[in-house]
C-alpha cells in the first residue's frame, strides 16, 4: 500500500514556480555574449585548460567571461550574438571560455546546457568544473547541433565552469546556461507539486473531526501528530538545505514561518487536504531529519489572519464627503446612494448597502430645540443636534467585512447563511470613541513672504504674498476664509521682525472672526536684536469665519522681514476617509477575532470544501449535521471491531451555561439595566440543565467576544416612537454624559422609521441645517416593535424597554444553539469509542455531516484518528 506527502513549494499561486517552472539561471550573458570581445584572452600552454585556471583563479572575478587559447592557434569571439569557437588547422589547438559562477548549494546538481548551432570538422566540445583551481568534473559533449547537456555537483558556493574546443575546425554556440537540478517534478502530478520522501513504511496518523461535540465552543479541525521526514537528496531540495546556516538565497528559500500547501494520499486516494508546517530540524549522530505536522485549512486561516487587524485593510474605497445629505442618502436601499470619492477596488461595494449611517445616541448630549440655540430653526421642543456626530458614525455591512477580510488571504468561502437577506443586514459600528470625528488634516501648504512688509502705527494685516495655497483653505491677502463648517485650521508660523532705528515697540494678534485669539504686546525690538515670533494654533470655523494674523509698531521703520518669513497651513477634512475608520477605534479590533466573534454568535462549523481545499464552507451547526441536504447513511457495521468497544454517557458537563456578550463597563444603558434586573445581562442567555441533569455542577461561559449587547430605548422618554441604541457613558456626580470607547456591536438595519415629532440637523460641511422627520433605525431586532416572526440578534429572551416591544423565541441561542445543546443534554447521548476497518476511499469519501449505521442504530462521527495500514479508532456520537 502506497502512501505519498505531495506539496507545493511555497511559491505556489496556481502556476509553475520556483522549484519545478522556470529554475534560476546562474550563467551570466550567456544568450548573447555581449562581454565575449571585451573579455581578457590568456595564451596558454600545455596543458591548455589547466593552464588557463591556474593563470585565471586567483583573481577571477565573479560572473564574468574571460578567454583562453593555445600557443600558435585557436580563438573564442562573438559574432552576431552568438559564440565562435575557432579551432586550428593542424590538430591539438585550444580554445575556451570560463565563468566563475555565484550562489551555488554545495551538494545539489546542476545542468549545463550548451545549444549548439554549426559543428565543423573533428572539434571537440568540453565542459569542466574547478572549485579553485582544483578540477571538479569534465565532460565531452556530444557533436551535434542542437541542446547538449552535463551535470555536476557543486562542493563549493563559487565554482568555475570552462567550454573549450579541441581540435580542428569550429563550433558555434548560440547560448550557453547552468541551471539547478530540481530533480522533484513528478509526470503525473502539476503545478509544481513535489513528493517528499518518507521513511520506509512510514505511516502518518491523521486526527479528522471538524466540531468537537463534548466541547461546547470547540472547534477542533483535523490535523497529523508530529512526523520525521529524512533529510534525503529530494526532500532537502524541498526544505532547502534549511539545516546549513551557510545557504544562500537561489530564489527559493525555504520560510518555515510561511504556510506551506500539502496533500496526503494513500493508493491514489486523497485523505487529507491542508498546510503542512515544519516544527524543527534534528541531528542524531549525523542522521538529519525534518519534524512536520498537517493542519487544516481553517487553522491555516486563524494563523493568516490572527496578527491582522482592520486597519491592516485599505478602506479607501469607501471614502465620502460626511454632511446631511450623504448621511440620509445612505438610509436608501435602493435608488441614490452614498457617493463615493475614489473607484471600486475590492468588487464588493455597493451604494446602497455597504456603509449607513442609522441614529445611534452616542453622548447622550441633545437639547430640546428653541431652549439655548435662539436663533437657528430648530423646532421648539423637539430633539436638536449641534453636531452631526452626536447621531451619525458610520456603520459598514457585515458580510462586505467578511469578504474584505478573505480577499487578501489565499482563500475563499461559501455560506448560505452569509447570503441570506437578513445576514446582509447585519452591520458593525465604526464608531471612533469617546470624542467628535477624528480631525484628519487633508491639505497642506507653506505660504511664504519673499519682499519686506512695512509696519504702521495701527493694526495691519500681515500678508503672505509670495504662494497661492489650495483653494480650500480660502486665502486672499492674508486672510484664511473657512469654506465648510467645522474646518479646522492648524497654523505653524515663523515670522521675522526687524527695525533700522531702535528701540520700537510691537504689538501682534491673531484674530478669530473678528476677536482676538493669541497675541503679543509690547515687544521690544533693537537694531541688534530682532524679533522671532513663532508658534502654532489651532481652531475650528464655521462657513465664512476668517482667521488673520496683524502687527502694528510704535513707528514707519519696523518691517516684516521677507523671504525667511512662511505659515504651513493645514486644514481638515470634511470627508468620512480610511484614516477616520481605521485609524481609530475600531482599526484596532484584530480580523480573526472579529469572524470568531461571528462564529460563535451563529454556533457556525466550517468544513472543507471537497472540490476545493482553499474553499471554506461556514454554516450553522444545524444544518450541517442535522438538516444537510447532501448528507448520507453509511453502513459501517462490517467494519467495527466488536471486540473492544467504549461506550460511556457524556462527561464534564455543566449544569449552567451562559451565553453573552463582552460586557462594556461604561455603557450607563446597560449597566442600569443589570442593576435593575438584578444582575441579568442585557441580551444574555443562561442554560439551566439542572432540572433533568441533578447531578450536574460548574458553570460555562460562550462569550462572542468582542462584540458587545447593545440596548435600545426611546431617545427621550416624550418621543416614545423614537427608538435608538443608547451607546453612551454617564457621571453621576456631576449629571454628565459622553460617548466611550465601546466595544464593537453587530446591529440589524430596521430601515428608516418616522420619529413621531422631529429632529434638527445642523449645518456642517458645506450643507445647510433641516428639521428631520426620518430617521435610520438599527437595533438587536428584525422589528422595533417586535411582531409575530420577529428574530433577536441577542442571545436570549429579556424583558425590552418601553416601546420596543416584547421579547421573541427566535433568538441566537435557540436557533442556532439549542438544536446542539438538545443532542448534547439529551440522557440517551452516548458516546461511542471503537476500532473500525475503513479503507482509503472511505476517508476520502467520508464527510463530517455524513451518519453511520451500526447494528440498527444511526451515529454521528465526532473523530477520526486514522492511521494508513491499521484499524482507525473512531468516536461516535449515538444520536438519540
Amino acid at each position: 500500500m502506497s502512501v505519498q506527502l505531495i506539496i507545493y513549494p511555497q511559491s505556489y499561486e496556481g502556476t509553475h514556480n520556483a522549484i519545478s517552472g522556470t529554475p534560476s539561471e546562474f550563467v551570466v550573458d550567456g544568450i548573447n555574449f555581449n562581454t565575449i570581445n571585451t573579455s581578457t584572452q590568456y595564451v596558454a600552454s600545455a596543458p591548455f585548460p589547466q593552464n588557463a585556471i591556474n593563470f585565471y583563479a586567483p583573481t577571477l572575478p565573479l560572473n564574468n567571461w574571460d578567454r583562453y587559447n593555445s600557443l600558435g592557434g585557436g580563438i573564442v569571439s562573438e559574432t552576431s550574438g552568438d559564440i565562435v569557437f575557432s579551432g586550428g588547422t593542424s590538430g591539438n589547438e585550444d580554445c575556451g571560455i570560463i565563468q566563475k559562477l555565484s550562489n551555488l548549494t554545495i551538494g545539489i546538481d546542476y545542468t549545463v546546457s550548451v545549444d549548439i548551432a554549426l559543428v565543423s570538422a573533428t572539434a571537440d566540445l568540453f565542459v569542466n568544473t574547478y572549485n579553485g583551481t582544483i578540477l571538479n568534473s569534465t565532460a565531452t559533449l556530444t557533436q551535434s547541433v542542437g541542446v547538449v547537456s552535463t551535470t555536476f555537483t557543486a562542493n563549493a558556493t563559487d565554482q568555475t565552469i570552462l567550454i573549450g574546443t579541441s581540435g580542428i575546425g569550429a563550433i558555434i554556440v548560440s547560448s550557453i546556461s547552468t541551471q539547478q537540478v530540481s530533480g522533484l517534478t513528478v509526470a503525473s502530478l502539476s503545478d509544481g507539486q513535489v513528493i517528499c520522501d518518507l521513511y520506509e513504511d512510514e505511516d502518518i496518523p491523521l486526527s479528522l473531526s471538524v466540531d468537537d461535540f463534548k466541547n461546547v465552543a470547540e472547534k477542533v479541525q483535523s490535523y497529523s501528530k508530529a512526523f520525521n521526514l529524512p533529510a534525503t537528496k529530494r526532500n532537502n531540495r524541498i526544505f532547502d538545505q534549511i539545516f546549513e546556516i551557510t545557504r544562500s538565497d537561489d530564489g527559493v528559500i525555504f520560510n518555515p514561518y510561511k504556510k506551506t500547501q500539502c496533500v496526503l494520499k494513500q493508493d491514489g486516494f486523497i485523505l487529507f487536504e491542508g498546510y503542512l508546517r515544519l516544527l524543527d530540524v534534528t541531528d542524531k549522530e549525523g542522521e538529519i531529519s525534518y519534524n512536520v505536522n498537517l493542519y487544516s485549512e481553517v487553522v491555516a486561516l486563524a494563523d493568516v489572519l490572527k496578527d491582522r487587524a482592520f486597519r491592516d485593510l485599505d478602506f479607501t474605497e469607501l471614502e465620502h464627503e460626511y454632511n446631511r445629505t450623504q448621511i440620509t442618502v445612505s438610509w436608501n436601499d435602493t435608488g441614490s446612494g452614498i457617493t463615493y470619492l475614489n473607484p471600486s477596488t475590492s468588487g464588493f461595494r455597493d451604494a446602497n448597502s455597504t456603509v449607513k449611517y442609522p441614529f445611534v445616541d452616542w453622548n447622550h448630549q441633545f437639547i430640546v430645540g428653541g431652549s439655548s440655540n435662539s436663533g437657528n430653526l430648530a423646532t421648539d421642543g423637539n430633539p436638536e443636534l449641534t453636531q452631526l456626530e452626536q447621531a451619525f458614525r458610520p456603520f459598514i455591512n457585515i458580510k462586505y467585512l467578511i469578504d474584505r477580510i478573505f480577499e487578501p488571504t489565499p482563500f475563499t468561502y461559501e455560506s448560505a447563511l452569509f447570503d441570506t437577506t437578513e445576514f446582509k443586514k447585519l452591520y458593525m459600528d465604526f464608531n471612533w470613541g469617546s470624542g467628535n470625528a477624528p480631525v484628519v488634516f487633508n491639505s497642506s501648504a507653506n505660504i511664504t513672504r519673499n519682499s519686506q512688509q512695512i509696519l504702521t502705527t495701527s493694526y495691519a494685516t500681515l500678508d503672505f504674498d509670495s504662494s497661492t495655497p489650495p483653494s480650500d483653505f480660502g486665502y486672499s491677502s492674508g486672510v484664511f476664509t473657512a469654506q465648510v463648517d467645522s474646518q479646522i485650521y492648524n497654523l505653524s508660523f515663523n515670522m521675522i521682525f526687524k527695525t533700522p532705528s531702535s528701540p520700537q515697540s510691537l504689538d501682534v494678534q491673531w484674530i478669530v472672526n473678528g476677536v482676538p485669539f493669541f497675541s503679543v504686546n509690547g515687544q521690544v525690538v533693537t537694531t541688534s536684536n530682532p524679533f522671532t515670533y513663532a508658534g502654532n494654533i489651532t481652531t475650528t470655523l464655521s462657513a465664512g469665519d476668517t482667521i488673520v494674523c496683524q502687527a502694528k509698531s510704535s513707528s514707519t521703520t519696523m518691517y516684516l522681514e521677507g523671504g525667511s518669513n512662511s505659515i504651513i497651513a493645514n486644514t481638515s477634512s470634511d470627508q468620512t476617509t480610511n484614516e477616520t475608520l481605521l485609524d481609530t477605534l475600531r482599526g484596532e479590533t484584530g480580523q480573526w477575532d472579529f469572524l470568531k466573534g461571528i462564529l460563535t454568535m451563529f454556533n457556525l462549523v466550517t468544513l472543507p470544501d471537497e472540490n476545493n481545499p482553499n474553499n471554506i464552507l461556514i454554516e450553522p451547526y444545524a444544518d450541517v449535521f442535522l438538516n444537510s441536504a447532501d448528507s448520507v447513511q453509511l453502513d459501517w457495521t462490517e467494519k467495527i471491531d466488536v471486540s473492544e468497544m467504549k461506550l460511556e454517557p457524556l462527561a464534564d458537563l455543566n449544569k449552567k451555561t451562559i451565553f453573552k456578550f463582552v460586557e462594556d463597563d461604561d455603557d450607563y444603558a446597560f449597566t442600569k439595566y443589570k442593576n435593575s434586573v438584578g444582575g441579568h445581562l442585557y441580551g444574555s442567555k443562561m442554560y439551566d440543565a439542572g432540572n433533568e441533569f441533578n447531578i450536574l455542577v460548574g458553570e460555562d461561559e460562550i462569550v462572542a467576544e468582542p462584540f458587545a449587547a447593545t440596548v435600545v430605548k426611546p431617545l427621550m422618554s416624550q418621543f416614545p416612537d423614537f427608538i435608538t441604541p443608547a451607546l453612551y457613558s454617564y457621571n453621576a456626580d456631576d449629571g454628565t454624559s459622553e460617548g466611550f470607547d465601546n466595544s464593537p456591536r453587530i446591529m440589524y438595519n430596521n430601515g428608516v422609521k418616522n420619529t413621531g415629532a422631529s429632529y434638527y440637523m445642523p449645518s456642517q460641511n458645506g450643507v445647510t441645517s433641516d428639521n428631520q422627520d426620518y430617521f435610520l433605525q438599527f437595533s438587536h431586532l428584525t422589528d422595533v416593535p417586535t411582531v409575530v416572526g420577529s428574530k433577536d440578534f441577542h442571545f436570549g429572551e429579556c424583558q425590552l424597554l418601553t416601546g420596543v416591544g416584547s421579547s421573541v423565541p427566535d433568538n441566537l441561542f435557540n436557533l442556532y444553539w439549542l438544536p446542539y445543546y438538545s443532542e448534547l443534554y439529551n440522557p440517551n447521548t452516548r458516546i461511542m469509542t471503537i476500532k473500525v476497518n475503513l479503507t482509503p476511499a472511505d476517508i476520502n469519501t467520508f464527510k463530517f455531516n455524513d451518519t453511520v449505521f451500526l447494528k440498527n442504530r444511526t451515529f454521528r462521527v465526532n473523530k477520526i484518528d486514522y492511521k494508513p495500514n491499521d484499524l482507525a479508532t473512531v468516536e461516535f456520537i449515538l444520536i438519540p
